[in-house]
């Protein structure tokens, strides 16, 4: 496995990280693979850290993924990071409070390294604001129990002004060969304040073809790890595999790469192959 440094944070991540949404069973939203059980999930976790994956991202709003993954937190927690993705209605301080403390709970822990806010421009001002969410991330690293708050959001261009603030250690951002605008600007910008960058859609929930080829793409940028949903040994075998010799892609690759997107983006498959404009 390769690693890479998150930025500020200076956590050595894993540049695969483990995304725990498709072990979660999210009620009214069946997988195409069926559900996960918390014997299978265990396994599959345990089966990544084995494999030196060490930087897993859920949220306790992903169905019941924070608790299988807390199951296995139980003995392992010293084996890898943890990102939680804070998501509530209003973006208030007391919502968000009560949402640490359900997924420290979920988790078997009791602190976590970062926490991720989802926020838009709607949104962010509130969040921001007196007796929102971001006061009570602020709070929490100040009582040390969580060490870094991050940022997330499906628009590029907002995280790219949003950064400004310098509020965040990190962000995630969405990022593949078909929808790569944050390559323009946000992750030069990211780098230039010394932000961690995570990756997310790398693979578009699985509808963009070239599995190998697209996560060499992405860590072909200025990207410290890309998180993946997995949910089956095998899976997680396969993608790491892949990370253990990303080689950057060639000229000739690129270019097949290129031309796979513009299929993509012509047919208008964007949105419903899970990747993000």
């Amino acid at each position: 496995m390769r690693y890479r440094v998150l930025g500020q944070t200076g956590l050595e991540v894993s540049i695969l990280g483990f995304g725990g949404i498709p072990i979660g069973n999210l009620e009214g939203r069946i997988p195409r693979d069926g559900k996960t059980s918390e014997k299978e999930a265990a396994k599959v976790v345990d089966r990544a850290l084995d494999l030196g994956v060490n930087f897993v991202h859920t949220s306790v709003t992903y169905g019941d993924s924070a608790w299988k993954i807390g199951n296995v937190m139980k003995e392992r927690r010293d084996d890898c990071y943890l990102a939680i993705k804070m998501q509530t209605k209003d973006r208030t301080k007391k919502e968000t409070e009560d949402l640490l403390g359900k997924s420290l709970e979920a988790l078997n822990t009791d602190h976590i390294e970062i926490a991720e806010l989802p926020v838009d421009a709607e949104v962010f001002p509130r969040a921001m604001g007196p007796d929102g969410a971001y006061e009570a991330l602020r709070e929490a690293k100040e009582e040390g129990i969580i060490d870094y708050i991050g940022i997330t959001s499906h628009d590029v261009d907002f995280l790219t002004e949003a950064i400004h603030t310098k509020g965040f250690s990190n962000l995630i951002t969405p990022f593949n060969y078909a929808a790569n605008r944050a390559k323009d600007k946000l992750l030069t910008l990211a780098a230039e304040l010394n932000m961690g960058v995570i990756a997310m859609k790398t693979l578009g929930r699985g509808g963009l073809p070239e599995v190998e080829k697209a996560l060499r793409y992405v860590w072909g940028h200025d990207i410290d790890t890309a998180i993946v949903g997995m949910n089956k040994i095998s899976q997680v075998e396969k993608l790491v595999a892949i990370a253990d010799d990303p080689k950057k892609l060639t000229a000739e690759e690129e270019e097949k790469m290129r031309k796979i997107a513009e299929e993509i983006i012509e047919a208008g498959r964007l949105s419903n192959s899970g990747a993000v404009s």
